[in-house]
């Protein structure tokens, strides 16, 4: 099942396929009609910006890649507070997922967080999980300083997805197979996630909304036939939010060197919306 719905509603988020950038950021006029948003997805590269490290419009954090299948990712972090001044469209989201550093499809789950109201004011915190280019979900409702565990497991051609608020008891699981995806990376990412009108002709990544700062602990995967390890055992590749200028880019937050299984990102600033161009719903 697959629709739109309100920013405000529950449940059902469109997902869509990126196609392509926008070189220079810019403000984007907000979508007339009903919006989506989507707080998962693909990595979205900074054109003009390749090599080491990598640098996305999108996503902030850590890819690990292997030569075998990753079957497991694991994170736990607290929910980070946000700090909201009455700016529109400012969103944040912290999950784990195989897939999606160097390909199309993305299995997912964690939390979002967002300015809402009237004002843009009230903070807005849910848990959700993801199959990529599939819509997400919003599970339930989470809080700050709240402990989420979340994790994506592979096993017998299914993909097992559990996000669990450990503060509150609350948990979610579901399960799907994809026979399309390659489980080729581990990730564990915060993220300004995309909105778009209900045709899909103006779409744009939000602003990244104040989370202060956030730590993602006991961040370990494992790979087919192998037990898990922490990130570090892995080829990992550090991965910063930026904004790109005419001239060079700006970061939109300061992401720190692993210890052990562990890493803190650090909000900088908002930025500013930047456009995209999204494909169709698959």
């Amino acid at each position: 099942m697959k629709r739109l719905l309100t920013l405000a509603a529950t449940g059902l988020i469109c997902g869509a396929t990126v196609l392509a950038t926008s070189g220079i950021a810019g403000a984007a006029s907000t979508p007339r009609g009903p919006a989506a948003a989507q707080p998962g997805g693909p990595l979205v590269k900074a054109a003009g910006h390749a090599g080491l490290p990598t640098v996305s419009l999108n996503w902030s954090g850590y890819a690990a890649t292997s030569k075998t299948p990753f079957s497991s990712v694991h994170s736990t972090f607290i929910q980070p507070s946000l700090k909201c001044t009455g700016a529109a469209n400012q969103w944040t989201s912290n999950w784990v997922g195989l897939d999606g550093f160097n390909d199309q499809t993305v299995e997912q789950d964690g939390t979002f967080a967002r300015c809402g109201g009237a004002s843009h004011t009230t903070p807005v915190y849910k848990a959700w999980y993801e199959m990529y280019p599939a819509g997400s979900v919003n599970v339930f409702s989470v809080h700050p300083g709240d402990i989420i565990d979340d994790a994506v497991n592979y096993a017998s051609g299914q993909f097992v997805l559990t996000i669990s608020d450990l503060t509150t008891g609350k948990a979610a699981t579901t399960s799907a197979k994809c026979s399309s995806c390659a489980r080729a990376s581990a990730e564990w990412i915060i993220e300004r996630p995309a909105l778009c009108n209900s045709s899909f002709t103006k779409c744009f990544l939000t602003e990244l909304a104040d989370f202060r700062s956030t730590t993602m602990s006991a961040d370990w995967a494992s790979v087919d036939g192998a037990s898990a390890k922490n990130i570090g055992a892995f080829t990992n590749h550090p991965i910063f939010m930026i904004e790109p200028l005419k001239r060079g880019f700006i970061s939109l937050d300061t992401v720190g060197a692993l210890s052990g299984p562990s890493f803190t990102a650090t909000w900088d600033r908002s930025g500013t919306t930047t456009p995209i161009t999204l494909g169709p719903n698959r």
